[in-house]
């Protein structure tokens, strides 16, 4: 009995990961009517520094820092082709919670 329970619990796993990535594909390229390309991601070794470039459509919209002997820190385009520096991360990353008991 707990083989079957574990086995269709695995079963709904899988099938909402699959339908979650379908629903999530198919309303992002459609969202304005235009393609959405995959986000970039080109890291560069500087000196001390690991140096992370988050592109999405071709546009920079993030700069994370990591520096050997001191806290990560992250740049992001402000007005006037300035950087703004801040301590925490303004991407906005899909997570969902598939289960939990």
């Amino acid at each position: 009995m707990k083989q079957q329970r574990t086995k269709l619990v695995n079963l709904a796993m899988a099938a909402s990961l699959i339908l979650s990535a379908t629903v999530y594909s198919t309303s992002s390229s459609a969202e304005n009517g235009q393609e959405l390309s995959e986000p970039e991601v080109i890291i560069k070794q500087s000196g001390n520094e690991k140096i992370s470039e988050y592109y999405v459509n071709g546009i920079l919209v993030e700069i994370k820092v990591e520096p050997k002997n001191a806290p990560t820190y992250y740049l992001v385009p402000a007005e006037g082709g300035q950087m703004l520096r801040t301590d925490e991360s303004q991407l906005l990353v899909p997570s969902w919670k598939i289960l939990e008991w």
